[in-house]
């Protein structure tokens, strides 16, 4: 993905370039800052272009598409945790690295085990209920699995840690499939509904990359406590993947107005 490639390196030769001169916490925050301005700079310039990576609905006043998009990415966004998960699972509770890398798997099988269900779910209602649902539940198990944390925790805390993932997990697949169907039926025409198809793959691997960006910096703000780091993961993570539920709510609007 182009636009995911540039924005990596752009943040990255940031972070590299202001290492030197403020401490890493911030040189990092510093490299996310200058990724989102990229991200805006392109939104600025898609507007306007003749030929664009997302749909000329996105843009359009009143249209849901943005706000799908937005949702979708919020969601993503806590997929990034999985990349950590290992790194707690070995510090706080001394499992074996092959322990601790099956256990970063579990938001993943969530969301997987919870798509197959959530994908026959029909009828307008109850879709837009589980797209406002899904980041919800996400956040709620990022939460509940901060509040889990302990120093050298025992063994009994760190089996519960794989079904409160497995469950935060389940939040993305009960609205991922559902804002997909959204965003490829956006449009009646079908170059713009492909369009919009393909797009749904760079807001996810965008997102997830800056959730990796984000989770590095809220982990080295946490100092030397580690379990300071993995609380502000993921009571971060919490707070961000939250806010889907309110862009869930205006897509639904908007889908809404748009039928009427």
């Amino acid at each position: 993905m182009p636009v995911v490639s540039l924005v990596l390196v752009t943040a990255a030769t940031a972070a590299v370039s202001l290492a030197g001169v403020l401490p890493g916490t911030a040189a990092m925050a510093a490299g996310v800052a200058v990724a989102l301005l990229l991200v805006g700079g392109f939104v600025a310039h898609e507007r306007r272009s003749g030929r664009r990576v997302f749909p000329r609905t996105t843009y359009t006043a009143g249209s849901a598409l943005k706000w799908v998009y937005l949702t979708i990415g919020l969601l993503t966004f806590g997929v990034a945790v999985e990349t950590f998960v290992p790194l707690f699972a070995q510090r706080l509770g001394g499992l074996p690295p092959v322990t601790a890398g099956l256990l970063g798997a579990a938001v993943s099988l969530g969301w997987s085990l919870t798509q197959l269900g959530s994908a026959s779910a029909a009828g307008g209602r109850a879709v837009r209920r589980l797209c406002v649902l899904g980041p919800l539940v996400l956040a709620l198990g990022f939460l509940a699995q901060g509040l889990l944390l302990r120093d050298a925790a025992p063994g009994w805390l760190m089996l519960v840690w794989a079904p409160v993932l497995v469950v935060a997990g389940s939040g993305i697949g009960l609205a991922y499939p559902h804002l997909s169907v959204a965003a490829m039926s956006s449009t009646p025409d079908p170059a713009e509904g492909r369009q919009a198809a393909a797009a749904i793959a760079t807001v996810t691997s965008l997102s997830i990359a800056f959730g990796t960006a984000v989770a590095g910096v809220l982990l080295n703000a946490g100092g030397a406590s580690m379990l300071t780091s993995a609380r502000y993961v993921l009571f971060g993570f919490a707070l961000v993947c939250a806010v889907g539920a309110v862009t869930a709510r205006a897509a639904n609007r908007r889908a809404g107005a748009e039928t009427r």
